[in-house]
């Protein structure tokens, strides 16, 4: 009798509990973008979304992503490489050329080598992809050989061999000794690139990051670098995005918590006005981190963002008629987490709690 009596107060408290976590989880339980990738992990990372109003090549977005996924052997980085996909209503995506457009030999996957960071840039009539490449010689801890680079297209399909804008092994560069989440504009006939000055400090501690701003002519000389100025919070970037949208540079930044907005008149001076995005209930395809985000305008303003549940990387957007009230909406109808399946995430996120936490954590501890 005192065994049954437990078991119905164990199943009522059970109960209970998935019943707060389900009406909890009900505002963010949004579907991300179905983004099919290369490697058929389907999970898209770090993206860049650039918006023709006539279309370019017969569509209207384009978007830069690299997969991320956790599962991804021999190591998380390999199949980080810059792959392109476009849309005509920034929901649906496919791809227009095979992808990736640049990808590791046999010899750089033996050296523990990676892609990172890619980045549309469109140049009078060409599309511009510009990403980073790490030399890691084997060491999983070496993040220090980087060199910036480019391809180009006239058509989206086919591209051009990599070309080497900045190599930051030489210590030369007036843009110093590191590029992290490059953002590039291009106007009136010049390069403006935005980018976090260096990774973490794996030593220990966590060094204060800050946004550095330059100009080039051609992506290969820049002038001397400006210190952007983040004032109305304290906050440490990590990755970030720059746009210029109806005569103000948005900012959006990521500090490995949450995704914040801010505004600047001149490119350098910005001002925080909001925190977008912050990690979600449990169930939710945001709910473990986010990472770099993209605003861009059509009808509407647009962001779209990374995101990860421990399992899988995604790419959600948001939406809004201004910058300061972007929502979630889902990439496609319906709900990302049932009722029915809730229990089984919350039994595999136990079950793999261990493992993805410390993989999370030496990602981190990685500078990745």
């Amino acid at each position: 009798m005192l065994l049954l009596a437990a078991i119905l107060l164990l199943t009522v408290v059970v109960s209970a509990y998935l019943v707060t976590l389900w009406h909890r989880l009900q505002n963010c339980n949004q579907k991300p973008l179905d983004i099919k990738t290369f490697d058929n992990s389907n999970s898209p990372y770090h993206p860049s979304v650039f918006y023709f109003k006539e279309g370019w090549n017969g569509y209207k977005y384009w978007m830069a992503e690299t997969p991320f996924s956790p599962s991804c052997k021999p190591y998380r980085d390999r199949n980080e490489c810059p792959s392109i996909h476009v849309s005509n209503d920034g929901i649906i995506w496919s791809e227009i050329s095979k992808n990736p457009i640049d990808d590791l030999t046999e010899k750089e996957v033996a050296n523990l080598d990676y892609f990172s960071d890619p980045h549309l840039v469109f140049v009078k009539d060409r599309l511009e992809c510009w990403y980073r490449k790490s030399d890691r010689h084997s060491k999983t801890d070496n993040h220090g050989n980087v060199t910036l680079n480019r391809k180009t297209t006239y058509d989206g399909k086919n591209w051009t061999e990599r070309e080497i804008l900045v190599d930051f092994k030489t210590g030369k560069s007036p843009l110093g000794k590191m590029v992290v989440s490059h953002s590039v504009i291009y106007t009136n006939s010049k390069y403006h690139i935005w980018y976090v000055d260096r990774e973490h400090n794996i030593t220990g501690g966590d060094m204060q990051r800050e946004i550095l701003y330059s100009i080039s002519i051609d992506g290969k000389d820049w002038s001397v670098t400006n210190r952007c100025t983040l004032s109305g919070k304290e906050t440490n970037p990590w990755h970030i995005d720059v746009n210029f949208i109806d005569g103000t540079f948005w900012l959006i930044c990521y500090n490995y918590t949450d995704l914040t907005l801010w505004s600047s008149s001149n490119g350098i001076d910005f001002t925080y006005i909001k925190t977008i995005l912050s990690p979600a209930s449990i169930g939710s395809f945001y709910s473990n981190g986010l990472y770099r985000a993209v605003l861009i305008k059509d009808d509407k303003y647009k962001l779209y963002f990374s995101a990860d549940n421990y399992f899988k990387t995604f790419i959600g957007i948001m939406e809004g008629d201004d910058p300061t009230s972007l929502k979630i909406v889902s990439g496609k109808m319906g709900q990302f987490c049932s009722f029915l399946n809730m229990g089984l995430q919350i039994w595999l996120r136990k079950k793999n709690s261990a493992k993805f936490i410390c993989r999370h954590f030496i990602k981190k501890i990685t500078q990745r």
